[in-house]
């Protein structure tokens, strides 16, 4: 098996003329069977490069066409796609570089000369840079290679590699909250399960459908957002960066049916439509996708009556290879994160790894087609986390409604993310779901912060709705009216969306706000 094969290869034979990818900042689009011609291209340049079953290839680039040729390039030479965050600079560039044990680098041409070049001296294995855009001439060179210089005249035949499903497809690094980051390896059969699973069940499409993809395609929602679009001969349709503008333009432009991305982009897009609805034409969306975060049920709400869809929340993880568990299209779930996806199971365990009845909250485990083979290079990690076919998240859950295979899943919160206020455990995401049915609060986010009585107190910081105006003492009695006294926020903060620390993905950073804050704490 080859997943290049079947997100790709056989939709060219089948469809060869459609859409395959759209790029909205050129207009460009490349059919399935000229999509497959340019992979046959890099493909053939990479094995005459050296590379070989196994190798890493990394990828360094912004969400534009060229990063799925060289994913689907990296997958048919039976090669281990490794991508970077386009944010990440020289020592996370090393780090990652290193650890992976990459041998060939596709990358954006400023970042890679800022962040990649200076320490080539520093990494043990990089041979070959390919850099895509704007290559300055005199940087070229034997180990310095022009995207566009080797797609002029290549080879356009190559059949992907047969692999055994158990060959690694990619090393995906996670966001390193407890650490260095931590490189999970998925399989071919991992990927090419959730990408079928995905495309068919979770986020429903055929080939008349085009997707648009807020997600940063390093993230691991190239599983559910890129990969099953090929799969099914759909079109991808890119955009280099997230902007509720030029999303909204590109869905208007190319009549977009489908847009995937995490509650902070929905609510960017809903802000904009608001503003200026009379510029879009959305006609054409009729699904969307959110994921890694909570969803709250008043956006859920205004979502689909803004943009008259359907809209599926998913649970997942960069170790599942995606989807674990999703509301069902049009059978919104708020505050649940859905029901389990076929062929997956979920349970939640005590301290001692007692599974726990319905109702109870414990550490979330998953099992499933999706859960990677192991840590790269990380054998401690690897049996702390992936125990009997079961991954242990990490996440603090509850199951309600059914078994562990047919059960609802509401996420509680993340352990780290646990608030020991007085002895009591608070749960910042169950506080800010109660806080988000404020009539006037867009977002919510609640932290612990240090207190020399308390331990740690709950502090929230708040987005208000375009127009609305609010105070601190307006939302604790609210508050108070709404969940137990000991859960209530100490102190409010009044901020805008743009304030808040996030991901790439658009998750926001509680790690980087309760940094923030212990800061001020000391200072003062």
């Amino acid at each position: 098996m080859n997943l290049a094969y079947d997100c790709l290869e056989k939709s060219a034979a089948r469809i060869p003329n459609r859409p395959a990818v759209i790029d909205y900042e050129t207009g460009k689009i490349w059919t399935y069977a000229e999509l497959d011609m340019d992979v046959n291209v890099l493909a053939n340049a990479l094995v005459s490069m050296g590379v070989e079953k196994g190798d890493r290839v990394a990828v360094y680039l912004p969400n534009i066409p060229q990063y799925v040729m060289a994913v689907l390039a990296t997958m048919k030479v039976g090669a281990v796609y490794t991508p970077f965050n386009i944010m990440n600079r020289k020592l996370e560039m090393e780090y990652g570089l290193n650890h992976s044990g990459a041998k060939i680098l596709f990358g954006s041409s400023e970042p890679v000369l800022e962040n990649v070049m200076p320490i080539w001296e520093e990494l043990n294995s990089l041979e070959n840079i390919i850099l895509v855009e704007d290559v300055p001439a005199d940087v070229k060179s034997d180990r310095v290679l022009d995207f566009n210089d080797l797609m002029k005249g290549g080879n356009e035949a190559f059949t992907a590699y047969d692999l055994s499903p158990d060959d690694p497809v990619s090393i995906l690094y996670t966001s390193g909250t407890t650490g260095r980051p931590k490189g999970a390896v998925a399989t071919h059969q991992n990927w090419q399960s959730l990408s079928m699973m995905s495309a068919y069940q979770i986020v429903p499409m055929t080939d008349e459908d085009s997707v648009v993809c807020g997600y940063p395609f390093f993230h691991v929602a190239l599983v559910i957002a890129v990969l099953p679009t090929l799969y099914v001969g759909a079109a991808v349709i890119t955009i280099r960066r997230f902007d509720p503008v030029v999303a909204l333009k590109t869905i208007s432009k190319f009549k977009a049916t489908h847009f995937m991305g995490p509650p902070t982009m929905w609510m960017y897009l809903i802000d904009e439509y608001d503003r200026n609805s009379g510029q879009y034409d959305v006609a054409g969306l009729w699904q969307g996708q959110s994921a890694g975060a909570a969803l709250p049920g008043d956006t859920c709400k205004r979502i689909e009556d803004t943009f008259g869809i359907g809209i599926v929340e998913c649970y997942g993880a960069t170790e599942c290879s995606s989807t674990v568990t999703h509301t069902r299209f049009r059978h919104p779930t708020p505050g649940s994160a859905g029901w389990v996806t076929p062929e997956w199971e979920i349970k939640v365990i005590d301290d001692e790894g007692n599974a726990l009845p319905n109702g109870e909250i414990g550490e979330l485990c998953c099992k499933g087609p999706g859960v990677v083979k192991e840590y790269w290079n990380d054998p401690e990690m690897s049996a702390a986390r992936l125990k009997d076919g079961w991954w242990h998240s990490g996440d603090m859950a509850r199951i309600e409604n059914g078994s562990s295979t047919e059960g609802q899943l509401y996420i509680v919160d993340r352990k780290d993310d646990m608030v020991v206020c007085g002895g009591y455990n608070i749960y910042p995401l169950e506080v800010e779901n109660f806080i988000i049915e404020h009539a006037k609060v867009l977002q919510a986010v609640v932290v612990g912060i240090s207190d020399e009585v308390k331990g740690q107190i709950p502090k929230a910081f708040i987005v208000l709705d375009e127009g609305q105006k609010s105070t601190a003492e307006e939302l604790e009695a609210f508050c108070r009216d709404s969940m137990a006294a000991y859960k209530v926020p100490r102190i409010f903060e009044f901020v805008d969306l743009e304030d808040l620390p996030k991901t790439a993905s658009g998750k926001v950073l509680k790690r980087e706000i309760r940094r923030l804050e212990e800061e001020k704490i000391s200072a003062q």
